[in-house]
Formats: C-alpha cells, sequence, structure tokens
C-alpha cells in the first residue's frame, strides 16, 4: 500500500463513521456537510503540503468529495426505504438529482438551497 491509498483509506473510514454517527443522531444536513466539508478540506491541505505524497490532490480531494456524497446519498435512500410503507423503493430519479444538488450546494455554500 502506498501512501495515498493508506490516506484515501484513512479519509474513508473516517467518513463512514461519521455518516453514520450523524445518521443515527438526526444531526442537522448543514452541519454533517459542512463537518464532511472541514474533513475535506484539512486533507486537501495535508496533501498540498506533502506533494511527495500526493503529486495531484485535486484528484484526492475530487475522489473524497464523490465519495462522501454518495455515501450520504445511500444511507438517506436506505433510510427513506426502510421508513416507507411497505418497505418500497420511494427515490426516483429526480429525487435523487435534487438530493445531489442538494448535498452540492449545502457543501459549496454553507446553507440552504433557496
Amino acid at each position: 500500500m502506498n501512501c495515498i491509498d493508506a490516506i484515501e483509506g484513512t479519509v474513508k473510514s473516517i467518513l463512514n463513521k461519521l455518516c453514520r454517527a450523524a445518521l443515527e443522531a438526526e444531526l442537522d444536513d448543514s452541519d454533517y456537510i459542512q463537518t464532511v466539508r472541514i474533513i475535506l478540506e484539512a486533507t486537501e491541505q495535508f496533501a498540498r503540503s506533502n506533494r511527495e505524497i500526493v503529486p495531484q490532490p485535486e484528484i484526492l480531494k475530487k475522489v473524497l468529495y464523490e465519495y462522501s456524497r454518495n455515501l450520504w446519498l445511500n444511507h438517506r435512500q436506505n433510510s427513506a426505504t426502510a421508513k416507507a410503507p411497505g418497505n418500497t423503493r420511494i427515490q426516483s430519479g429526480t429525487c435523487r438529482d435534487y438530493q445531489v444538488y442538494y448535498y452540492d450546494y449545502l457543501f459549496h455554500n454553507d446553507q440552504y438551497p433557496l
């Protein structure tokens, strides 16, 4: 295992634990997503300061961002499905598209979409 894999794996492990804890505690979306952003920004800052370990920190940040968003989307979908009557799938493509927009907006703007 090289250093970048260790960094990526560690951050993914942190994101997994944070996501589970946030959903169990019913943490507000903006608080959760801001916390994710802090973790990703700190990781990016470390990567940029250590180019010998991570020659392309922007790729690492993109991979971790997409991972964190998909993790959140999947947990929300699973939670919504479990709460649905008859345990049916309730999330359409349009709804998922909005959830992606919602996550991205909160991540980049620190506020709910208007």
